[in-house]
């Protein structure tokens, strides 16, 4: 019902027990308030999400640094295909009051990127810094192009993953290390380049 609507003030509990054919005690004794249900069905796509993201990196040959940056175009693929659901998530005004964690460690796939990140710097392709600082700063590109992909779908994806693309370039001349960034190109090369254009969109 959310994603059929994209908004979560147009889902009344009387909706909900129609459609599941139930009473609203019945309904209460699980979810004590309308917000605890949106919330616990609000994480039940965020792990979707995560497990979408998941199953494309596992796809990826390349190492660490390869499976980062598939994060980004994966990412980008499941907004333009999800549009009410990626609202929802996170562009709706009552996002705050449906999803309440705080912190990073509440969405999963934003975790995952962290730890990504860790094992590249481990790995000596990352130089080291705040992982923290620089997951918020990949996620937040990957982001930002997600919403361009919602908010205006008469932008070809082709372009958004050039422009995506072009803001990866840029950061990875300032956080990866020699080796990192001849882990990058080489992935760039392998196999046709899937993690460039033409190999993503043989995936997608």
């Amino acid at each position: 019902m959310l994603i059929d609507t994209g908004d979560v003030d147009s889902v009344s509990i009387d909706a909900v027990v129609d459609r599941v054919g139930c009473t609203p005690p019945a309904l209460y004794y699980y979810f004590p308030t309308k917000t605890e249900l949106l919330r616990q069905a609000c994480e039940v796509e965020f792990q979707k999400l995560a497990e979408h993201i998941e199953e494309g990196v596992a796809a990826v040959g390349g190492g660490t640094i390869a499976r980062l940056e598939r994060r980004g175009y994966a990412l980008l693929h499941w907004a333009g295909e999800h549009p009410a659901l990626y609202r929802i998530l996170f562009m709706g005004g009552r996002r705050p009051a449906v999803v309440t964690g705080e912190g990073m460690g509440d969405d999963p796939s934003l975790r995952a990127m962290g730890e990504n990140i860790e094992t590249a710097i481990r790995e000596g392709l990352i130089k080291p810094q705040d992982v923290d600082l620089l997951t918020l700063t990949l996620w937040g590109i990957t982001h930002g192009y997600a919403s361009l992909a919602v908010s205006f779908p008469v932008i070809p994806m082709a372009a958004l993953e050039a422009a995506q693309g072009t803001a990866v370039r840029a950061m990875a001349t300032e956080i990866f290390t020699a080796d990192g960034l001849a882990a990058w190109r080489a992935a760039q090369a392998s196999e046709g380049g899937e993690t460039g254009p033409e190999g993503r969109a043989a995936r997608s």
